[in-house]
């Protein structure tokens, strides 16, 4: 099995389990910390198993924000949203079969217009996706924190899902809300989050750039 095998094998995988356990706590109706907290552990876990694979980003949108950065090559980059995207609708299908129909619409992601406007969903969607992107970039795909790079990134998903899960549903990844949708027939404001991680993402790989050449040049 050649090396881009491996690292698509390695995101599918990932994200899949990042999407079966975090969208499937949502689709439960489980208490918001349990929420918050499958979605951190999955994608901590992923980076700690597939770290030195692919990386374990299992995230379309982070994976723009590293290419753009220049930690994947772009080659990579489109082959990893390939098998991210496919990881994420494979988790959302088997849901559907797990759970015995669309349970909570197996845990997709939709904007709370009775608590945000869709505007607001957007930004939020935004800034969570170019935290968390900004958090990958400086940790584990600039490999400054060694070991402790998954759980920085574990634990910026459970503080974006904590505060923005009763709002948007704290996708911050287009094959988070790509699976239970496709899988589910459920399309409420998808286009906002098709959009907006990917914003999010290309954002914090633009200033990840803008940064470190400010201290190349310092």
């Amino acid at each position: 099995m050649c090396s881009i095998s491996r690292k698509m094998a390695a995101e599918f995988i990932g994200t899949f389990g990042l999407i079966f356990f975090g969208g499937g706590a949502a689709a439960m109706g489980y208490p918001l910390i349990d929420v918050a907290l499958a979605n951190g552990l999955a994608i901590m876990i992923a980076a700690y198993v597939f770290g030195d694979i692919s990386g374990g980003v299992v995230n379309p949108a982070v994976t723009l924000g590293g290419a753009i950065a220049g930690k994947i090559g772009w080659k990579d980059a489109g082959l990893y949203m390939v098998a991210q995207v496919g990881g994420g609708i494979a988790a959302g299908y088997v849901l559907l079969v797990v759970l015995g129909g669309s349970t909570g619409h197996l845990g997709a992601t939709t904007i709370n217009t009775s608590l945000v406007s869709v505007s607001g969903g957007f930004i939020l969607e935004a800034l969570g996706t170019f935290f968390l992107t900004t958090t990958a970039l400086y940790t584990a795909m600039s490999g400054r924190t060694g070991n402790a790079a998954p759980l920085a990134i574990g634990f910026t998903l459970v503080m974006a899902v904590t505060f923005m899960g009763p709002l948007t549903g704290a996708s911050l990844n287009p094959a988070r809300t790509l699976g239970p949708a496709v899988a589910g027939v459920y399309f409420p404001h998808i286009w906002v989050y098709l959009v907006a991680t990917p914003v999010g993402g290309l954002i914090a790989g633009l200033l990840y750039n803008f940064m470190q050449e400010h201290k190349a040049v310092s």
